[in-house]
């Protein structure tokens, strides 16, 4: 049994269905797979609500082992991603292939293709070791082959603990190469001048670097009913608006699950969960089943700030002040280190950023089937208090004024191509999928603290729970957020392997 159809799910169900098991996968929603989705508006335009972007995914081993390669068409641009700061500096710019990269960044080529070297010898492998299972033997094994010593393992694990402001200040002399490679930490929540902010940099841009930035034809709904395909094929069975009511738990099991309708479950071999972990235990499970000192670290898991969200609908391609940004699927929009750094620090302190680091989304660029013949959308976010402390009733639409001016900068004329706009808060997240805590999409914060041994309780990284036969296997377990399957892929194989040991 598995509860929650968010991608994660239906990945761990895949696998499991193909071991042979027989898998159900119960959802609240109408539809399957989570944050994995899109809206369609009256005008014809395409908005992913929720995830966007997959070059992680085109990474991870999920994307082939589930056919999503060959069951969704993905489509590309020559510039998967790009970085403005400065309306009178030139953007940094990511090309298809390196060396392209690399021709752009000026006296920084050299080192951007240096980076690039490493990341194919040795980055590539290290990651794959690090998201997958903590501690599994041979990920690390293959990884450390590809060092050239006890120096150069220092200097990688310095590398994974260091600031992305350090790491791109001493690696490059231009702001180009510095913001388009540190403008990727702004995904995830560890500020720029903090400890553990370079891997998730590193990755985004080197993944990009790698793959590109492919975006599903159609919008991210198709890669929600690939998904869901996967899984039927594989023999599973997907009942959608069933939500779960409770986990039955006998003698210290979990042995069945009670719908909300009142249906019972009984469940043979495990229940896993692609819940949000304090969902699980206080509403699903009931803390009376659970250790008090497992409970007690539960509660220490942080949450990370939300997403707010514009779409924007134009009637034409915006008008960006730099050319090479017309086709970039992913701009980073953002002011220098500083800046960054100053802006990452007031949402930490639960305020609105006077001057927002903004994620824009141009997909329409590679997929031109999300718009109206001749019209272009926006897909705009950035970190938000879900709560911010010290705003009026009505600061929704003020703080969605003060993106739209930024992109005015970049972009002069936006305005007036304009046709429609879409304000999505951290708490319309929430509402929407109730795992999306204040509209984190990324299972809780992803410093350091709280990754690999420390995710989501420390000791407990296994995916496995303080009661028997429950596992979870969402984005608050390891390896975190993003739509990469890891977390379902690695919760499977262990929930397998313990059958083979009857443990």
């Amino acid at each position: 049994m598995v509860i929650g159809a968010g991608h994660n799910g239906l990945v761990a169900a895949t696998l499991l269905a193909r071991a042979g098991w027989s898998v159900e996968v119960l959802e609240r929603a109408p539809v399957a797979s989570g944050a994995v989705g899109s809206d369609t508006t009256v005008r014809g335009y395409v908005h992913d609500w929720g995830s966007a972007f997959y070059g992680v995914l085109h990474a991870s081993p999920v994307l082939r082992e589930l056919g999503l390669d060959r069951r969704v068409s993905w489509a590309h641009t020559s510039t998967p991603v790009s970085a403005v700061w400065d309306p009178d500096q030139p953007a940094g710019v990511l090309r298809r292939s390196a060396e392209q990269t690399a021709a752009g960044l000026g006296a920084d080529g050299p080192a951007w293709l240096e980076l690039f070297a490493w990341w194919q010898r040795l980055g590539r492998p290290l990651f794959d070791a690090v998201l997958g299972p903590v501690g599994a033997p041979l990920p690390l094994l293959r990884a450390a082959r590809g060092l050239s010593g006890v120096r150069e393992a220092l200097s990688t694990v310095r590398t994974m603990l260091e600031p992305v402001e350090a790491f791109t200040s001493q690696r490059f002399s231009t702001d180009a190469a510095r913001l388009l490679l540190a403008g990727n930490a702004t995904h995830a929540d560890v500020g720029i001048d903090a400890a553990g902010s370079t891997p998730p940099a590193l990755l985004l841009a080197m993944a990009a670097q790698e793959h590109g930035m492919p975006v599903p034809v159609g919008g991210a709904s198709v890669l929600a009913a690939a998904l869901v395909e996967a899984a039927e094929e594989a023999g599973v069975v997907v009942r959608t608006s069933t939500p779960v009511a409770r986990v039955v738990v006998r003698g210290g099991r979990a042995v069945g699950v009670v719908t909300d309708a009142g249906e019972g479950i009984a469940v043979r071999r495990a229940v896993v969960a692609d819940v949000a972990p304090h969902v699980l235990a206080r509403d699903l499970v009931g803390e009376q089943h659970l250790p008090g000192e497992w409970l007690a670290s539960l509660r220490r898991h942080r949450w990370t700030s939300g997403y707010f969200r514009l779409d924007v609908d134009l009637d034409g391609p915006a008008p960006w002040r730099d050319e090479r940004l017309a086709d970039s699927v992913v701009v980073h929009v953002s002011g220098d280190l500083d800046e960054m750094a100053m802006s990452q620090a007031q949402v930490r302190r639960q305020r609105l950023p006077d001057l927002p680091q903004l994620i824009l989304g141009q997909q329409d660029r590679a997929d031109p089937t999300r718009v109206p013949a001749g019209a272009a959308s926006l897909w705009v976010e950035c970190h938000c208090p879900a709560r911010p402390v010290d705003e009026p009733e009505d600061w929704e639409q003020r703080f969605a004024d003060r993106m739209i001016d930024r992109l005015e900068v970049h972009a002069p004329g936006l305005r007036s191509r304009i046709v429609d706009t879409t304000v999505v808060s951290p708490l319309d997240l929430q509402r929407r999928d109730p795992n999306l805590v204040g509209g984190d999409v990324g299972g809780g914060s992803a410093a350091p603290d709280q990754l690999l041994v420390f995710r989501p309780v420390a000791g407990w990284s296994s995916y496995r729970l303080p009661v028997a036969g429950l596992w979870m296997c969402g984005a608050a377990s390891h390896p975190g957020g993003g739509v990469h399957g890891l977390c379902g892929r690695n919760a499977a194989r262990a929930v397998l392997r313990a059958a083979r040991l009857r443990v």
